[in-house]
């Protein structure tokens, strides 16, 4: 009899259940951490007084909000054309991902009006 339950509750019982635990542990912890509006991300360090760090910090969060903002822009022109039902699921997990992701580097940028740095990238 198989019960319901987390993964402690029942241990893999092949090289392939345990892989796919280990996926969706690392799926739960990048959800997590993509949730974390405060995350720096691995190597920033919110508190550097440098000058230097910050162009590169706000160079970076400039990418990655152009590419988050890209990602949701597509999708959203090809969500109207998916059968419904990957419509719905689209709508209520994909966009909601990204948008989360656009509004936690986007705060990120906020000096680079301080900084003087070129929009280009």
């Amino acid at each position: 009899i198989q019960r319901k339950g987390n993964d402690n509750d029942n241990p893999p019982r092949s090289a392939h259940d345990a892989d796919m635990a280990s996926r969706k542990r690392e799926a739960a912890v990048a959800a997590w951490d993509g949730a974390d509006l405060e995350r720096p991300i691995e190597g920033e360090d919110p508190e550097s007084a440098s000058f230097h760090d910050a162009q590169r910090w706000v160079a970076v969060y400039r990418h990655l909000v152009n590419l988050e903002q890209e990602l949701f822009d597509v999708m959203a022109r090809m969500i109207p054309s998916m059968p419904p039902d990957a419509q719905k699921e689209a709508e209520t997990t994909n966009l909601p991902v990204i948008a989360s992701q656009v509004e936690r580097f986007r705060p990120r940028r906020r000096d680079e009006l301080d900084l003087n740095l070129p929009k280009g990238g």
